[in-house]
């Protein structure tokens, strides 16, 4: 699974988690639900051929803030 979520929550250390989906729209709306269980303010969600541990690894495909909710940006 080539997609990632990453996020802080509640002022704790940097999270990154699989995030399972065949395509951008599957990985999506699972991350939508991850996020709102989180309660975190901003999240990224990240795309890597290869799998990843590291933080920041991968291309951004999605952000997420609170104020302005996901935006997918023109390049994904």
């Amino acid at each position: 699974m080539p997609f990632y979520l990453e996020y802080t929550a509640n002022q704790h250390a940097e999270i990154r988690s699989a995030v399972d989906g065949s395509d951008l729209q599957e990985a999506l709306v699972r991350a939508v639900g991850a996020v709102r269980e989180a309660g975190c303010r901003t999240a990224l969600l990240r795309f890597s051929l290869e799998p990843s541990r590291t933080f920041g690894g991968g291309g951004v495909v999605a952000g997420y803030t609170e104020t302005a909710g996901w935006e997918i940006p023109e390049r994904a």
